[in-house]
């Protein structure tokens, strides 16, 4: 009797802790999700200004006839930010989401700075005064978001690879998560994917 007791009572507390640590895990993914949301929300603001910065077709020009491969560059680098933006809130915990998010932000970072090289030689003359400068500013307000999301990615990988929650993980299919690494201060490129 005694040993039947034990053992229900070991069976109890590895059950108890078996809901315990899923739970865990399951709060520490949300975490990441919420990070996320809280930098997409920053993030879905560039691609807004730089539309609204693109010339529509008859508009009229400044000085000399514009040519429009610059303006079909950068719309196209803003549309395919935009999908893997949108790709990347679906799935903040695919590490391919986010290296697709991350190489998209650099084509366009790419893409806006030999657009804006070009403006001082007039091919851009219609830039609206300050847009830079407010790119330069959304991605500086992206960077402690993008902090907490690595944090938190950081964080939710740690429990996933600890014995014995390792095996839960295993079981129910919690996989690592990738990060930024935003850090945006000194201008180099906010989104470094590093699982």
């Amino acid at each position: 009797m005694t040993a039947s007791f034990v053992m229900a009572f070991l069976a109890a507390v590895a059950l108890f802790w078996a809901i315990g640590a899923y739970n865990r895990l399951v709060r520490l993914r949300a975490e990441v999700v919420k990070a996320f949301s809280v930098l997409d929300n920053v993030l879905s603001v560039q691609p807004a200004l730089i539309q609204a910065s693109i010339p529509m077709p008859g508009m009229p020009t400044t000085g000399a006839e514009q040519p429009t491969l610059p303006w079909e560059r950068l719309g196209a680098a803003g549309e395919q930010y935009v999908r893997a933006l949108a790709n990347a809130r679906a799935q903040p915990l695919d590490p391919h989401a986010i290296a697709t998010l991350s190489a998209a932000q650099d084509v366009l970072d790419g893409v806006w700075q030999s657009a804006a090289l070009q403006a001082s030689d007039n091919v851009l003359a219609a830039l609206p005064d300050g847009l830079q400068m407010r790119l330069a500013r959304l991605a500086d307000q992206a960077v402690v978001p993008g902090q907490l999301f690595d944090a938190s990615v950081q964080t939710y990988n740690a429990a996933i690879r600890q014995f014995p929650a390792l095996l839960l993980a295993l079981v129910w299919g919690f996989k690592p998560a990738a990060t930024l690494n935003a850090q945006r201060t000194d201008g180099s490129p906010m989104l470094n994917v590093e699982p």
